[in-house]
């Protein structure tokens, strides 16, 4: 038995050799369990994926020396850290290839890069690894070459020690998320913003398939996902101004616009407002700075209007800028697409709004005989906490020291010279119900939410909000969009779930009442439409009982653009507005801002606009001025009949469902033949053929050429071009079958018939004639089109019902 003397002996001679040990010897694996490889850009933007990076970060109490500590994917190369290397507690470090490519893309430099290729970033010593970009190891070691971390992702070698299961995919969905430049990150905790444990296994991170929540997320070069992870929460006493669209959208922005005395600072998708651009010159004039950010590829192209606007608002001083991708130059704008709405003035006011700077949402015209627009909200407060963090969005955003994906007009062009800007806005067939704005004094608790960064978040954000509504609570949603389903346009709501729209679910599950209102007049009818969202919703509703119901409409006019969602809580009503859309791609990928407050006030002013929207299709005007209500019928909405070159064969016209319901126009006749022995062409629909409401249809003489010309391929073709195209029947007891249809640049007619050969519809132009049909003028030069405005309205006087529209916008309504 070993006596107390000899364990006296052992302890004092061995122990302080273990603290020496403990306190000089090289850090080994036995501590590197508290560094781990945090994200890893692997599918680089850059040429030859010269950005490839990877993150480290120490999720210890302590600080961890990481001297000489190694990366490499298992095999080709390896690149070492140098010596005296600390990381402290939550510290992150990027090690990257190159660091200029790095900075290229995130806007700041790595701690480290492998290449000297920029003099104030030390260099790591070997090779860099190069990942492959069809799947790899990412192993960390130590300075005793142990392994400390491992991440395997895609095609990697998932026996690879350390790792454990399946590999890490980044998350894609067709047309949405791409796999080039996406960072592959961990989960973070919503509470601290910390990684969540480390499991070694594929679940420890964001890009995630089986946490529906905090996982299937997205990451790309340039995002502040760090900084603002949480939401940003501020109770603080001043004004709160709510305006609706469109009633007195424009009127409340000029006020506000018209009172600025230093800056006005302007975040949005687009711009074609007129009106407003005259009232930001006006500023100009008076010395006030104006700093314009807009998407530099919306859909469809920068519009020809902007671009007028942009030069007019230039040649006064002013500035507009553009966030592009230009893949020439290794260029990718970091959101899918910036979608905020916001606007800052002299730094003291915020404006956000669910609305574009557009004429069809703020309309500028005289509305004591009524308008005609847009359903929208605009939030304006003086908080000091709200303006101070939008402001700092902007400047993220806004960043040209740091970013290259922020341009000026020069990229972007001027407009064609011979441009003339559209001046129509407005109109007369909905009731102004809010003639001016409401204004609330008080204390009031805001919170503001932002994509890509924290929308989705369940502790707080909406989602957060949403989920404390019970029994006796009131949910109501008044939204442009929701969809039954996120992932792939072919999924469903078990396998991709919406978040938003599982949410209202699941409130009205635990009790809560909840009303659902979405744009009826740009919804499309298929399989992730609003209507089917309703579908979904209304069937669930049903199933169990719920007091859950959802509608589409269109209460001004030209549909809901709206982003609203109303909560009533314990008596407590709280309000979110802002530019989020119901898509993933609004939630994961874009830039979006809005604005929660806890207001009561406010909330019972809003939720009577609900409820009147709720309860109208569109309002008609307490003054008639000579009121024509919407058709009941199919009308004839865009004609473009004299394309530019000789063969005119992009020619379109389009036809639109002005109703509630669904028409189903199979054996409906489309020609220009007046009578049946005129040496002209009419053609039928195929059985079928359904025109959703709002919905349009676009027939076109050649699918290949009108594809060329608008990206997009028309509903039917007359000439068979395209097999993917359905071709219009010939009707050979109307015209002469040697005809094609196809309109005279001079003057025609265009006429719709139903099945048993009733008129539906008819226009003429220019030399044209048609019974009981006012003719048209012609257009004054090639690729303008006659558009229907408005579009649902039809009095048979070609030149009241059309306008000249020089940019013709197949399958868009105005």
């Amino acid at each position: 038995m070993m006596t107390k003397r000899v364990v006296y002996l052992l302890a004092t001679a061995v122990f302080p050799i273990l603290i020496l040990w403990a306190t000089f010897a090289p850090n080994s694996s036995a501590g590197g369990s508290s560094i781990l490889i945090d994200a890893v850009l692997y599918d680089g933007y850059e040429n030859l994926d010269a950005d490839e990076a990877i993150r480290l970060i120490n999720v210890s109490g302590t600080a961890v020396d990481i001297s000489n500590w190694e990366l490499t994917d298992g095999g080709s190369g390896s690149t070492t850290l140098p010596g005296s290397v600390t990381l402290a507690p939550d510290e992150i470090i990027w090690i990257a290839d190159e660091a200029t490519g790095f900075a290229r893309q995130f806007g700041f430099l790595p701690d480290f890069e492998a290449s000297d290729t920029h003099p104030s970033v030390p260099e790591t010593t070997g090779s860099w690894p190069g990942f492959s970009n069809t799947g790899d190891e990412v192993v960390l070691l130590d300075n005793l070459s142990a392994i400390v971390d491992v991440l395997v992702y895609e095609g990697g070698n998932t026996g690879q020690t350390g790792w454990s299961g399946t590999a890490v995919d980044p998350y894609t969905v067709s047309s949405v998320f791409g796999a080039e430049g996406q960072i592959l990150y961990r989960m973070r905790d919503q509470t601290t913003g910390l990684p969540v444990p480390d499991t070694n296994t594929a679940v420890d991170w964001a890009q995630s398939m089986g946490d529906e929540v905090n996982g299937r997320k997205v990451l790309y070069p340039g995002w502040d996902l760090d900084t603002y992870f949480q939401t940003a929460k501020f109770t603080q006493s001043g004004t709160l101004t709510v305006a609706v669209a469109p009633d007195n959208a424009y009127e409340t922005l000029k006020l506000h616009l018209d009172a600025a005395q230093t800056s006005i600072v302007i975040e949005t998708m687009t711009f074609e407002n007129v009106a407003i651009a005259n009232d930001l010159i006006a500023a100009l004039n008076r010395g006030v700075d104006v700093t314009i950010l807009l998407e530099g590829a919306p859909i469809g192209g920068v519009p020809e209007q902007e671009k007028y606007i942009c030069q007019e608002i230039g040649a006064a001083g002013g500035e507009c800028w553009f966030m592009i991708s230009d893949d020439g130059n290794d260029i990718n704008d970091r959101y899918r697409f910036l979608h905020a709405k916001f606007i800052l003035i002299d730094g003291q006011q915020v404006i956000i709004s669910s609305e574009n700077l557009s004429p069809n949402s703020m309309p500028s015209d005289d509305k004591s005989d009524g308008t005609w627009g847009r359903r929208g909200v605009l939030l304006v407060t003086d908080a000091p906490g709200v303006v101070a963090h939008v402001q700092s969005i902007f400047d993220a955003d806004f960043d040209l020291t740091n970013h290259v994906d922020i341009t000026n007009t020069t990229f972007i062009g001027g407009p064609d010279p011979s441009f003339v800007p559209d001046l129509e806005t407005g109109g007369i067939t909905y009731t102004v119900r809010y003639p001016e704005a409401a204004v609330f004094s008080g204390n009031f608790g805001y919170e503001v939410v932002q994509s890509p960064e924290n929308s989705l978040r369940t502790a707080d954000s909406l989602l957060g909000l949403i989920a404390q509504a019970a029994a006796g609570d009131t949910v109501l949603v008044q939204q442009l969009d929701e969809r039954p389903y996120w992932g792939s346009s072919t999924s469903n709501p078990t396998d991709d779930p919406s978040l938003r729209t599982e949410a209202y679910i699941d409130a009205a599950r635990r009790g809560a009442s909840v009303q659902i209102l979405l744009d009826s007049l740009f919804d499309d009818g298929n399989a992730t439409s609003n209507t089917a969202t309703c579908a979904y919703v209304n069937g669930i509703a049903q199933a169990e009982a719920l007091d859950l119901a959802c509608k589409t409409g269109n209460p001004a006019g030209l549909g809901i653009h709206n982003k609203m969602v109303l909560v009533q809580i314990g008596g407590q009503g709280y309000l979110h507005v802002g530019s989020l859309n119901g898509s993933e791609q609004s939630s994961k990928g874009n830039r979006e801002l809005a604005l929660q407050v806890q207001s009561n006030e406010a909330y019972t002013y809003l939720a009577e606009l609900f409820q009147r929207d709720w309860g109208a299709t569109v309002y008609l005007p307490i003054i008639l001025n000579n009121y024509v209500g919407p058709a009941s019928y199919v009308l004839i909405s865009e004609v473009l009949y004299n394309p530019s070159g000789a063969a005119d064969d992009y020619e379109f016209i389009e036809l639109m469902n002005p109703t509630g319901a669904p028409i189903d126009i199979g054996n409906y006749s489309l020609g220009d033949a007046v009578n049946p022995t005129d040496f002209e062409d009419v053609r039928r629909f195929p059985p079928g053929t359904v025109i959703p409401p709002g919905g349009t249809i676009v027939v076109s003489t050649a699918a290949t050429a009108f594809f060329t010309e608008y990206s997009m391929n028309p509903d039917f073709e007359i000439v068979s071009t395209d097999t993917a195209v359905p071709d219009l029947i010939d009707d050979p007891a109307w015209g002469n079958p040697a005809a094609l249809l196809q309109l005279a640049n001079g003057g025609d007619e265009v006429i719709l018939r139903d099945p048993s050969g009733q008129v539906v519809d008819a226009i003429a132009y220019g030399t044209g004639n048609f019974p009981g049909i006012v003719t048209c003028p012609l257009v004054s030069s090639s690729d303008r089109s006659l558009e229907r405005f408005p579009a649902n309205r039809d009095t048979d006087d070609c030149s009241v019902d059309f306008r000249e529209w020089p940019f013709p916008n197949p399958g868009e309504l105005p």
